[in-house]
């Protein structure tokens, strides 16, 4: 079968990756851009397993391994959990740009033709596409990420379920431990990782709605509030914040007549949870073993995945008690009592 995969992130490598060893010809076009990739993303413990699983050994070497988790979650005091004795393994902060680009070489290893080149042109139906003008296809995958490239061409509607968005900035690392840092705010909270090099990425989760116009204050101001996230940030100026689509979302159907959505593309989840990146490569995989056969049973199976995922988000975030009034919380409350 003659399978044209869009977008090179984990989720599309992991497709095109799983077909071409099942011996379908793959074609994955990826134009390089990563606009909606967060940087300072870790793989939970247990995470590297899964991934070399599918990719082969040794897809973690060089990457730092991480020593666990700490939140302010519920009080302000700081309480670390400790992936030593974690029963799944280890966890690793990714250098996310190498990350990926070893996830390409090992496509390229597995046979895909990789081509760096956007999607321009969708053209044809189910079993009968034409993609740039240039490829005819069987099956189309679109692993574009939230943009969704190939579904917002076939018209498939895409549900929100909530409107967050990351205020993101890079900062110098002020020598904190290799863990991953959570803290509850009035208008949010803070996420922290190690990055390489020294620095550390410092991101503002919080509802569209309630960043001022000028994000760059509004991230500011936040960190003043946020003990623990700042004792991690290091002196310098912070001049630059990007802002991330952070929301949770699915399709309202994940695959078609000859086509299939994957990552982020499919489902995206709240990054509270940690698990979208790790979700996405393994989901994608089963899809590209099941692409000669019936996909129903795999969507229902990422349909039983997106219930767990809200109901463990809505218990998350009623543990968070302190700020009943606040807007950010007052809306995660209500979705928690339905």
């Amino acid at each position: 079968m003659r399978v044209i995969v869009v977008g090179g992130g984990p989720a599309g490598c992991a497709y095109a990756v799983t077909a071409a060893h099942a011996g379908h010809s793959v074609v994955l076009l990826d134009d390089g851009r990563r606009p909606a990739t967060w940087p300072g993303e870790a793989l939970p413990a247990g995470g590297a397993e899964l991934v070399d699983s599918i990719f082969g050994a040794g897809m973690l070497e060089g990457h730092a391994e991480a020593y666990g988790t700490s939140a302010a979650w519920g009080s302000a005091d700081l309480v670390a959990h400790d992936f030593m004795a974690h029963w799944a393994g280890r966890g690793f902060h990714l250098d996310r740009s190498e990350f990926d680009a070893t996830l390409r070489e090992r496509a390229r290893g597995a046979g895909v033709e990789v081509v760096a080149q956007r999607l321009s042109e969708v053209s044809g139906q189910g079993g009968d596409w034409r993609i740039n003008d240039r490829w005819e296809a069987d099956w189309l995958v679109d692993a574009s990420g939230r943009a969704g490239a190939v579904v917002g061409r076939l018209g498939v509607p895409r549900l929100r379920l909530d409107n967050q968005v990351a205020l993101i900035a890079v900062v110098a690392d002020a020598g904190g431990a290799r863990f991953t840092t959570v803290e509850a705010i009035p208008d949010g909270w803070w996420y922290s990782a190690p990055l390489p090099g020294g620095a550390r990425v410092a991101a503002l989760v919080t509802d569209a709605d309630l960043v001022g116009p000028d994000r760059l204050r509004t991230w500011h101001e936040a960190l003043d509030l946020a003990r623990s996230i700042a004792s991690l940030v290091g002196t310098g100026v912070v001049s630059e914040v990007a802002a991330y689509p952070a929301g949770a979302a699915h399709l309202e159907y994940l695959h078609g007549d000859g086509w299939v959505a994957v990552g982020d593309a499919a489902v995206s989840v709240d990054p509270l949870s940690s698990q979208g990146l790790i979700t996405g490569i393994v989901m994608a995989a089963h899809a590209a073993r099941l692409i000669e056969t019936d996909l129903a049973a795999w969507e229902l199976n990422y349909r039983a995945v997106l219930a767990e995922h809200e109901e463990t988000r809505a218990w998350l975030y009623a543990e968070e008690t302190r700020w009943p009034d606040a807007p950010f919380w007052a809306r995660r409350a209500v979705t928690s009592r339905t």
